[in-house]
C-alpha cells in the first residue's frame, strides 16, 4: 500500500504498466433502479484495475445494486457473495460499543485499563479511555509484530509491554490504530461475558437484519469474494480467509481476541447500507431506538483530525466539495488489496456502498482514488439522473 506521498506517486506511475487490466472482462448484473451512466462507472473500474465489485446506491425509495464479475483473474460477484470489508468493520465495532454504553455497561470516557483483564498492570494504558480507542487518539500505534502476536495466540499485554507501543500521550493526536480497535473487542468480551461473534449478532447484525459475521470459519469459502493485490500482482495469491480467520470464535477470550474488531467482518452491500442507515437515522431502525441520540451525536461529530483525515467515533467524516457539497459519513476498508468504501450524505441520506476484490490502492490524502471517483460519479452524475 502506498503510505507516503512519494510512494503514492511511484505507485500511480507503475499501475498502468504492471497491474493486470480488467477492461473488456466485466460482466454486470443489475437489479433495482437501472444505472443510466453505467459506461462511466465501467471506465472507473477499468481505470483503477478493479477485480470483482458490488455497488449499492440508494436515493430515497430508489435503490440500485450492480454486481460486477471479472474474468482474469476470476472474481465472481453474485447476490450471495460475501466480502471481507476490512476497516468498514470499525463502524460495526463502534455501534456495538455505543449500544453497550447505552446499556450502562461502561461509559464513553471510562478508563480502558479498568475494563480489560490485566489492564491495570499495563502502564501503556494509563489515561486511555474508550473514547480515545474509538477515535484513534489513544497514542497506541500498530507495531510490526501485531500480526505475529495474533497468529501465535499471544495476549494483548504482550504488545503493551513493547517500549515503542506508545507514540504519544492519550488525546494528543490522531494516530490510526488497528490495535486500539482490537482492544475494544477485548473490552466488549470482558464486560459482557460473551464472545464477540454472538455479541455482534445480538447487538447489531440481527437487529439490523444484516448478513454478517466476524467468524469466517462459519462461511462457505466459495461464496467469499477473493481479494487480489493488483500491484504488485501475483497470480494465484488470492485471499479469501486469513490464517486467523480460520480459528472459530466459539468462546470469549478477552486477552487474545484483539484481531477481529478492527477489520475482519464478512458481509455484503445491503448489510453495510443498514449500518449507514442506522447512523443517518441517529440510532433508530424500523422506529425502534437502538442507540441513544446523545451518543449518536458523539459518534458523528468531529472527535479528532489530521490535515488529511477527520474522524468521529469509528466513523470517517468527509467534507470534499469535489465529491459532494454535503458532509459524508462512513468508512473505507483497505486490506490485502481491496479498497472498499461506504458513505452516506448526512443531509439527504443518499448512500454509496462499494465493495471489491482488489483495486488500485492509490490515494488522494487518505481517500482511495477509486473511492473518490465512485463517490463523485454516484453523487454528482448517476443518482441526480434518477429524478
Amino acid at each position: 500500500m502506498p503510505t507516503t506521498p512519494a510512494k503514492n506517486l511511484l505507485y500511480r506511475a507503475a499501475l498502468p504498466i504492471l497491474a493486470p487490466h480488467s477492461r473488456g472482462q466485466m460482466t454486470h448484473h443489475i437489479s433495482g433502479h437501472p444505472l443510466t451512466a453505467l459506461p462511466n462507472y465501467e471506465r472507473i473500474l477499468a481505470k483503477h484495475h478493479v477485480f470483482g465489485a458490488s455497488l449499492l446506491l440508494q436515493d430515497g425509495a430508489n435503490c440500485a445494486l450492480c454486481n460486477t464479475s471479472t474474468a482474469k483473474p476470476e472474481h465472481l460477484a453474485q447476490e450471495n457473495t460475501r466480502y471481507r470489508v476490512a476497516s468498514i468493520t470499525k463502524m460495526a465495532t463502534a455501534l456495538v460499543t455505543l449500544r453497550c454504553i447505552d446499556n450502562g455497561l461502561f461509559a464513553l470516557d471510562s478508563e480502558a485499563a479498568s475494563l480489560l483483564p490485566d489492564g491495570e498492570k499495563a502502564p501503556a494504558l494509563s489515561g486511555v479511555t474508550v473514547r480515545h480507542l474509538l477515535c484513534h487518539t489513544s497514542g497506541l500505534r500498530d507495531l510490526p509484530i501485531l500480526d505475529d502476536c495474533l497468529k501465535e495466540g499471544k495476549p494483548y499485554t504482550e504488545l503493551l509491554r513493547q517500549p515503542e507501543i506508545r507514540a504519544c500521550a492519550p488525546g494528543q493526536q490522531l494516530i490510526y490504530s488497528n490495535f486500539g480497535f482490537g482492544l475494544l473487542g477485548c473490552i466488549l468480551e470482558q464486560q459482557t461475558g460473551l464472545c464477540i461473534e454472538p455479541l455482534f449478532q445480538e447487538m447489531l447484525f440481527r437487529p439490523l437484519h444484516m448478513r454478517a459475521t466476524l467468524d469466517a470459519s462459519m462461511l462457505n469459502e466459495a461464496k467469499i469474494m477473493p481479494i487480489t493485490r493488483v500491484l504488485p500482482y501475483r497470480a494465484g495469491q488470492e485471499l479469501r480467509v486469513t490464517a486467523l480467520g480460520r480459528h472459530p470464535l466459539q468462546k470469549p477470550n478477552p486477552l487474545c481476541h484483539y484481531g477481529h474488531t478492527a477489520g475482519a467482518m464478512y458481509t455484503d452491500g445491503r448489510s453495510v447500507l443498514q449500518m449507514l442507515t442506522l447512523i443517518h437515522q441517529r440510532g433508530t431502525m424500523d422506529e425502534t431506538r437502538l442507540i441513544g441520540e446523545s451518543l449518536m451525536q458523539e459518534m458523528t461529530r468531529r472527535q479528532s483530525a489530521t490535515p488529511t483525515r477527520t474522524y468521529g467515533l469509528g466513523l470517517v467524516i468527509l467534507n470534499r466539495p469535489e465529491i459532494s457539497p454535503r458532509q459524508l459519513l462512513g468508512h473505507q476498508g483497505f486490506a490485502y488489496g481491496c479498497v472498499d468504501g461506504a458513505f452516506i450524505e448526512e443531509d439527504t441520506g443518499r448512500a454509496v456502498v462499494f465493495l471489491n476484490g482488489g483495486a488500485s490502492e492509490a490515494r488522494t490524502g487518505r481517500l482511495g482514488l477509486v473511492n473518490r471517483d465512485v463517490l463523485q460519479w454516484a453523487l454528482k452524475q448517476e443518482m441526480p439522473s434518477w429524478t
